[in-house]
C-alpha cells in the first residue's frame, strides 16, 4: 500500500494563469515578443512548420532551438529567467505550496531549468521537463531532450520509484492538468489507483481552450477525469481541498 500523498502538477495552465510559457521572452533577441501568444511569433512558427517535419511539440521546440543554433547565439540564464516576472500564479497558488505537508512535483514539458529557478521551486520535491544544452562556459545554446507527452508518464514512474513505491502504484497520487498534453499522465494515474484532476480558469479566453475542452470530454467520456474544479488554490477552495485528501469524490461538497 502507498501511504504517500503525492500531488503532481503540470504547469503553464495548471499552476499559472495562462497555457503560454513563458521561458521564451529571449526571443526578444530574435525581433518576436514571447511574453504571450501573438500573432507574429504565431506565423513565425506557422512559416517554420511549413519547411519543417515534425508534430506540433516537436516543431515547437525545434523552431526555437533553431534560432539559437542557426544564428550561432546563446543566452544567459539572466536572458532566460527574465520570463519569470511575467507569470502569473492561480490564486492562493504560493500560499498552497508554501503551507501544506504532501508532497508536490511538477512534470511539465516546459523548460526544466528554467522551472528549476523559478521563485517557487524550492517549495517542489522535484521538477521535471524538456532540457536544455549548454556550452562549455554555461551558456545556453539549443534544446535537448524534449519531455513529450509519453515522458511524461515515465517522470511519473521515476517520482513513484525516488518514493519507494512501485511504479504501477498510484494509491495517494494525483496528477493535476489543465487538459493540453496531460491525457497520458492523466490516463496512467487514474488507470494505476490515483486520481485524475482537470483544472481551469474561471473566465477563459486561451487560444487553446476549446482544444482542451474537447480533451477534458474524452477523458470524462471515458471515466479518467475523478474531479474537475476551477484552478484555484485559496484555502478551503474546492480545489485546495481535493489536493489535500478533504474530499474523495467528485460529488462531495
Amino acid at each position: 500500500m502507498n501511504n504517500n500523498i503525492i500531488n503532481i502538477f503540470d504547469f503553464d495552465g495548471t499552476l499559472t494563469t495562462e497555457t503560454w510559457p513563458k521561458f521564451w521572452v529571449w526571443v526578444k533577441k530574435f525581433g518576436y515578443s514571447g511574453e504571450k501568444r501573438n500573432d507574429n511569433l504565431e506565423e513565425a512558427l506557422d512559416k517554420y512548420r511549413s519547411t519543417h517535419s515534425g508534430n506540433a511539440l516537436e516543431t515547437f521546440f525545434s523552431f526555437f532551438n533553431d534560432l539559437l543554433v542557426e544564428n550561432n547565439e546563446s543566452i544567459t540564464y539572466q536572458e532566460l529567467m527574465e520570463g519569470e516576472k511575467y507569470i502569473k500564479y492561480n490564486c492562493g497558488l504560493e500560499d498552497f505550496i508554501k503551507n501544506n505537508t504532501t508532497k508536490n512535483y511538477i512534470v511539465s514539458g516546459g523548460l526544466k531549468e528554467f522551472l528549476q529557478n523559478l521563485e517557487i521551486a524550492k517549495y517542489f520535491d522535484g521538477i521535471y521537463g524538456s532540457s536544455l544544452k549548454h556550452d562549455k562556459n554555461g551558456l545556453i545554446i539549443g534544446i535537448d531532450e524534449v519531455m513529450t507527452d509519453d515522458k511524461k508518464v515515465l517522470a511519473i514512474r521515476d517520482i513513484l520509484r525516488k518514493n519507494n513505491i512501485q511504479e504501477n502504484n498510484c494509491q495517494n497520487v494525483y496528477f493535476i492538468g489543465d487538459g493540453y498534453s496531460d491525457a497520458p499522465s492523466m490516463r496512467f494515474v487514474h488507470d494505476n489507483g490515483g486520481k485524475a484532476v482537470f483544472v481551469h480558469q474561471e473566465n477563459q479566453y486561451d487560444k487553446l481552450f476549446d482544444e482542451s475542452n474537447r480533451v477534458y470530454e474524452t477523458l470524462n467520456s471515458d471515466g479518467i477525469v475523478d474531479f474537475c474544479c476551477i484552478a484555484d488554490y485559496r484555502n478551503n477552495s474546492r480545489l485546495s481541498r481535493i489536493l489535500l485528501r478533504q474530499l474523495e469524490r467528485d460529488f462531495d461538497r
